[in-house]
């Protein structure tokens, strides 16, 4: 089983991408679940998902990378029982760090035999959040497979090759991506491997 975990700060376009994914995984026959990750007490995402005909599997009330961990590892055992997915498509909090997910599920769920770890920055906010909330953006660039500078069609595009050089520095090995996930803008690069 694929776990392909989109993770980014709140309001980085993470669900709007993963409702993309998961319908061009779908066309293209693979089988698939979703866990969505709230922070708080009511699953907006879950049930937006929900809404346009997608089945999730929600976590709330904190968060999976730290008091939600255990839940995680029962959950994902628990998709794997039932659905037999080809690939989970796993949506944490913005709060939460992919790299602490990717140990504990590596650790206790060795169902869940390849990696995919995709993290959006908010190109729009990306200095003033970098300034506020600079560990935990670091931590989550440097824990990507892939780096989606979403939301280019938001701002000068002579800001975007610093903003990927930035990103750059954090973690050298990943790959980046210029996109709009509201657009539909150069996602398809995105879906490459994760079939």
């Amino acid at each position: 089983m694929r776990l392909v975990l989109v993770a980014g700060f709140l309001g980085s376009g993470k669900t709007t991408l993963l409702e993309h994914i998961a319908r061009q995984l779908t066309a293209a026959g693979r089988k698939i679940a979703i866990i969505e990750n709230e922070a708080g007490e009511i699953g907006i995402d879950g049930n937006y998902l929900r809404q346009n005909g997608l089945e999730v599997q929600e976590l709330y009330g904190g968060c999976i990378c730290c008091t939600l961990s255990v839940d995680l590892v029962v959950t994902l055992q628990k998709v794997q029982r039932l659905f037999a997915p080809d690939v989970v498509l796993m949506e944490p909090t913005g709060l939460a760090r992919p790299g602490d997910i990717v140990s504990a599920i590596r650790s206790h769920v060795p169902a869940v035999t390849h990696y995919h770890v995709l993290v959006l920055v908010d190109a729009a906010r990306f200095d003033m959040l970098m300034s506020m909330l600079t560990p935990l953006l670091t931590a989550q660039i440097e824990a990507a497979d892939v780096v989606a500078i979403n939301k280019i069609d938001e701002i000068d595009q002579a800001v975007l090759e610093p903003m990927a050089e930035r990103i750059r520095e954090l973690n050298p090995h990943a790959q980046i991506l210029a996109i709009s996930a509201e657009k539909a803008v150069n996602l398809e690069p995105l879906l490459y491997g994760l079939a």
